[in-house]
């Protein structure tokens, strides 16, 4: 199995380690609108994607189900 589709052991405490540095950057970037800052974080993020050995297409389809998984944890948390 591709390394990247074994689940995270680390879960949220590496999306957040992540998170916070983006986000610090993003603060330091005034003179850009921050929803193009974040346009810009997707690309990055498939950037990552396509260096960690998948295709660039793959590296879309990834994309999409990581907001597919994002949706379904923030309606999870909206039932609770």
């Amino acid at each position: 199995m591709p390394k990247h589709d074994k689940p995270d052991p680390a879960g949220r405490d590496t999306i957040e380690a992540v998170r916070a540095p983006i986000r610090r950057i993003a603060e330091r970037l005034p003179h850009f609108e921050t929803i193009d800052v974040a346009i810009g974080t997707l690309y990055a993020a498939h950037d990552l994607a396509c260096r960690s050995g998948m295709s660039r297409y793959a590296a879309v389809e990834w994309l999409r189900t990581a907001a597919d998984l994002m949706e379904r944890q923030l309606l999870a948390e909206r039932a609770h």
